[in-house]
């Protein structure tokens, strides 16, 4: 499994760190948004205390990007806002200009040292402009919306705010084959590896040896997830789940399917604290 790691936990960088109406946030993003601070408090504590205050810095991360992300939602949903493509390559050559010598090439080879596409910059410095507007807005309009119209905007749009149940999540996948006898042979392979599992083998060491999905080299982990965006077949299965407990196997889509939960997480509604700045 690929993680980051503090002192005495570990976060999964290909997981769910959350999920903001229909906008994912990956644990990579937050450790991202989490690294010049974490340098900082690398120097300046150790042990427990370190832990302590990476955990605080990365629950600070995440409520901080939860708060981008309803930003841009709500952006989203206004159909009276636009940002125009203009705007942002305007933005993006005053960059250029100001911080590379006008020089498309040095712009291209610092991209290339953050391992980013022009396009993925260029989208990341369009959230970074409708932020900034959105911001702006918030605090003009402020001055005239009263703090009963803002709780009524919460009230009356709280499903917006809910982030829905969790569950972590490992999977095993076997391809069903072409024919019969190939389904056949695959669906009895898939019954076996589940007895192993049954019997006490390792859920990430096996699925390492024979899952045929894609993450197979990571032990099977997916991480955390919405489980309503996974099959329907494997949605219900999940919704009967213990955790620690191992499903049975779950023929889906042509590929037979062995999933382990390993926890949940309850849904949870942002409270109006933290949203109110977006409303």
């Amino acid at each position: 499994m690929t993680g980051y790691a503090t002192t005495n936990q570990t976060f999964p960088v290909d997981g769910y760190a959350a999920v903001v109406n229909d906008q994912v946030i990956m644990v990579a993003e937050v450790l991202a948004a989490l690294q010049p601070v974490e340098r900082q408090l690398r120097q300046a504590y150790q042990g427990l205390e370190l832990n302590q205050k990476l955990a605080e810095a990365y629950d600070s991360a995440l409520d901080a990007l939860i708060e981008r992300a309803l930003i841009l939602d709500a952006f989203e949903r206004r159909k009276d806002l636009s940002l125009p493509d203009t705007f942002v390559n305007a933005r993006m050559e005053e960059i250029i200009r100001n911080k590379f010598n006008n020089s498309l090439a040095e712009f291209n080879k610092a991209l290339q040292a953050e391992g980013l596409t022009q396009d993925e910059w260029r989208q990341s410095l369009r959230t970074t402009i409708i932020v900034t507007l959105m911001r702006e807005r918030e605090v003009e309009s402020k001055a005239t919306i009263t703090p009963q119209a803002v709780r009524a905007a919460y009230t009356n749009n709280r499903s917006a705010y809910r982030i829905p149940d969790q569950v972590e999540l490992w999977m095993i996948v076997i391809h069903s084959g072409n024919t019969t006898a190939e389904e056949e042979l695959k669906r009895h392979q898939a019954e076996e590896i589940r007895r192993r599992l049954i019997d006490g083998e390792n859920f990430a060491d096996l699925a390492r040896q024979v899952s045929e999905g894609p993450k197979a080299a990571e032990g099977g982990y997916v991480g955390w997830i919405d489980p309503r965006t996974r099959r329907d077949e494997l949605a219900e299965v999940l919704a009967t789940l213990d955790p620690g407990e191992i499903s049975d196997v779950i023929p889906a889509g042509g590929d037979y399917y062995i999933l382990k939960l390993e926890g949940r997480k309850n849904g949870t509604t942002i409270p109006f604290e933290k949203a109110e700045e977006t409303i």
